[in-house]
Formats: structure tokens, C-alpha cells, sequence
């Protein structure tokens, strides 16, 4: 729901627009002379969803044990790249 009003009266009523915004997930637009200058809109974070992140991590799981790693840890054996201490 958005709800437009002047500056006079958001000004009057601020708390009151701001429980709205909360409770209510109103959107509020106040004009000054006639033109929308701001917008009240509720504050919605995304949660992490660590759910789906469990399944994505489990899927890519499975795609990668399908491959045969041991050619890659032969290279990186063999080969010449500066390495750092920790590998």
C-alpha cells in the first residue's frame, strides 16, 4: 500500500508513518510544493537462506566427485609456480 502526503502532515505524524512502515509495510511518499522529494519504504534484509545454500553446497559435491583429481595433484606437484608457505 503507498500512501502520498505533504511535508506538514509527515512531519506531524512521523512516528505514526513509521510504525505503518513497520507493521504494515506501508510505502509513504511525501511531497513538498506538490513533488514527491522522499519515500518511507520498509527496511527488508534478505536473510541468508542456509538451507539452500546446504543443497547448493551438496550439489556441487556431487558434480565434482565425478571427476578423477589425481591428474591435477600430479601437476601441481610437478610443477614450478612460486607456492606459498600454507600449500
Amino acid at each position: 500500500m503507498t500512501v502520498i502526503i505533504n511535508a506538514t502532515k509527515a512531519r506531524q505524524n512521523f512516528f505514526d508513518l513509521l510504525a505503518a512502515t513497520r507493521d504494515k509495510k506501508q510505502i509513504t511518499k511525501v511531497k513538498l510544493n506538490g513533488v514527491v522529494v522522499a519515500k518511507l519504504v520498509p527496511d527488508e534484509e534478505k536473510k541468508f537462506d542456509w538451507g539452500q545454500y546446504r543443497l547448493e553446497v551438496e550439489e556441487a559435491v556431487k558434480h565434482l566427485s565425478k571427476f578423477d583429481w589425481s591428474d591435477v595433484l600430479e601437476v601441481r606437484k610437478k610443477s614450478k609456480a612460486r607456492k606459498y608457505k600454507g600449500w
